[in-house]
């Protein structure tokens, strides 16, 4: 087993060119357009117009919509 001063050091030589200009696949992903995530409309559909007693209504909405964009962001590409 290595000492954890060891396995800084080895971290520290496998990543020492890590995300600057040596780093070609870093360069490569630095070039993409960014990605969005995708837009899903009418996806809560009992907000009708009525907006008394919405109770957890909004609450609801941003856990959908925390949901819906963290779930884009775990989709590989």
């Amino acid at each position: 087993m290595t000492d954890t001063s060891e396995a800084v050091t080895n971290f520290e030589e496998m990543f020492a060119s890590r995300f600057i200009e040596d780093d070609k696949e870093y360069q490569e992903y630095l070039k993409r357009p960014p990605e969005f995530p995708p837009i899903v409309e009418g996806w809560n559909s009992r907000a009708g117009g009525n907006q008394r007693n919405r109770g957890n209504q909004l609450q609801d909405k941003v856990r959908t919509t925390y949901m819906v964009r963290a779930t884009a962001l775990r989709t590989p590409a």
